[in-house]
C-alpha cells in the first residue's frame, strides 16, 4: 500500500510518502508561501524522492481542518482530484489530532490547538492509550474560559501543544493544577498514516469538505444579510 499523506492546515506545508508504513519521502517547509503555488511541485518533487509514479499511489490521507480557511481548502481540494483521478481511497484526518501525535506520554490529557483570535482557540484533547489517540474533548472553536473548564472536569494533568497564546498560558497555570506547553507543533505527515488507520475511507468523494469549526466570512455575512431579510418579512422563491 503506497499512501500520499499532506497537510496545509497552517503555515506549515507537510508532505509524506509511505510504503507499508514505512516513509519512502517527505518534505517540509514552514516558508510563508501560497499552498496553491508549492503544494503540487512539492508532491512532484517527493514521487522524484521515491521513485514513484502519481499512479502508484494507492491512497490520499489529507489533514482535513480546521486551521487556515485557506489552507484547509488547498487540501481538501487537491485531495479530492487525486483521489477522484487516480480512483483511489480517500481519508480525511484531524488536523488537531495530527498535532497532537507528536506528543507520546500516555500519562497526560494532549491539548492540541491552534489560534483563532480574539480569546478564542480552535483546539480538542486527546489522550494516548495503547499507542492510539483517544478523542477526550471534541475538536471545536472554543473560547479559552471554555476549554479550561472542559480541561478541568478531566481531571488529569495536561499538556497544551501549540502557538504561544499569553492569555491561554496564564488562564491554565491559574486553572489547572497540573499543566505544561509544548512549541512541538510542527505537523509531520508521516503521522497522518499511522492516524488514519482508525479512519474508514470517504464513501461519496464529492461530499467531502474541510472541517473549518466555525463559519467562514462569506458565510457570516451571508447569514446576517439572510436574517435581515428575514426580518423585514422577505420570503425566498424558488
Amino acid at each position: 500500500m503506497k499512501t500520499l499523506a499532506f497537510d496545509t492546515s497552517n503555515t506549515q506545508l507537510s508532505i509524506s510518502i509511505d510504503a507499508d508504513n514505512q516513509q519512502l519521502a517527505s518534505f517540509f517547509s514552514d516558508e510563508k508561501k501560497t499552498h496553491s503555488v508549492t503544494l503540487l511541485p512539492a508532491i512532484k518533487q517527493c514521487l522524484q524522492e521515491a521513485n514513484l509514479d502519481i499512479k502508484d499511489i494507492d491512497e490520499i490521507i489529507v489533514a482535513q481542518g480546521p486551521g487556515s480557511f485557506t489552507g484547509v481548502r488547498i487540501a481538501v481540494t487537491t485531495a479530492k482530484t487525486l483521489a477522484w483521478t487516480l480512483d483511489v481511497d480517500l481519508k480525511g484526518v484531524s488536523s488537531l489530532a495530527l498535532i497532537a501525535s507528536n506528543i507520546k506520554d500516555e500519562d497526560k490529557i494532549i491539548v492540541p490547538y491552534f489560534d483563532a483570535r480574539r480569546s478564542n482557540v480552535f483546539a480538542g484533547a486527546y489522550q494516548l492509550v495503547d499507542g492510539k489517540l483517544i478523542e477526550c474533548v471534541a475538536d471545536g472553536h472554543y473560547v479559552i474560559d471554555d476549554l479550561i473548564e472542559k480541561l478541568q472536569e478531566l481531571e488529569n494533568e495536561v499538556v497544551f501543544v501549540g502557538p504561544e497564546i499569553e492569555e491561554l498560558t496564564t488562564k491554565a497555570n491559574t486553572k489547572l493544577t497540573k499543566v505544561e506547553f509544548s512549541s512541538d507543533n510542527d505537523p509531520d505527515a508521516h503521522n497522518l498514516v499511522k492516524l488514519a488507520e482508525q479512519v474508514q475511507p470517504v464513501e461519496d468523494i464529492d461530499a467531502f469538505i474541510p472541517t473549518y469549526l466555525r463559519y467562514t466570512k462569506a458565510e457570516y455575512d451571508w447569514l446576517k444579510t439572510k436574517h435581515k431579510a428575514d426580518d423585514d418579512g422577505y420570503v425566498q422563491r424558488v
